[in-house]
């Protein structure tokens, strides 16, 4: 019987589009590219992920490799979190969920200052049973260690829960450990699931 749902945050309750939101700052397609794969696909990300590094040491770190682009790197790193606006039809649906009865948790890789922030922002993120958040654990999904802190720390059974997530490794991970697993695509779809695993909201 399912009690739980475990969401992840990026992409599933909050987007995290940083092509999109570059390009929304930046007419320049080069910049674009260049601070996208400066920034967020650097080594640096993944350790803010993990909560081993500050923002302030990774922007040390971004404009020491790119000295020229400096102020915009500056930039993005002081206003990103504006990209994190809720994912259409989502926390809707936890909020249902609620109301039926079951348990919302959080577990998701995320920066934490980052996660302060859209704490302070929306109800919907504190409006929760508990979770995991990776930088205050220092671990990462899909490490099955992260999900073994969720189970621990919350007291709840993998098989009595549903964990939801955008990236299929996360799922994959989550599935070994005897949870129920969803790759989310978006809140319509994701409410057809439910109701094939008789969850009816």
């Amino acid at each position: 019987m399912i009690k739980n749902i475990v969401f992840d945050i990026g992409n599933v309750l909050l987007k995290f589009t940083p092509v999109e939101f570059l390009k929304s700052k930046y007419k320049d397609d080069k910049l674009v590219e260049a601070l996208y794969e400066n920034v967020f696909k650097s080594n640096e990300w993944v350790e803010l992920d993990r909560g081993t590094i500050t923002e302030e040491e990774a922007t040390c770190r971004f404009c020491k490799r790119d000295p020229h682009n400096a102020k915009y790197i500056r930039e993005v790193m002081e206003t990103w979190n504006e990209m994190h606006v809720p994912v259409e039809g989502t926390s809707e649906l936890m909020k249902e969920l609620r109301e039926k009865g079951y348990k919302i948790y959080l577990l998701s890789n995320y920066h934490l200052k980052a996660f302060k922030l859209i704490s302070d922002k929306y109800d919907f993120i504190r409006d929760v049973d508990g979770g995991i958040i990776s930088s205050k654990v220092k671990l990462l999904k899909p490490e099955l260690e992260i999900y073994k802190a969720l189970t621990n720390s919350c007291g709840i059974k993998p098989e009595e829960s549903i964990f939801i997530d955008d990236r299929e490794e996360n799922v994959e991970a989550a599935i070994k450990l005897g949870f129920n697993g969803i790759v989310f695509k978006d809140a319509y779809e994701l409410k057809g699931k439910f109701d094939e695993l008789g969850i009816a909201i």
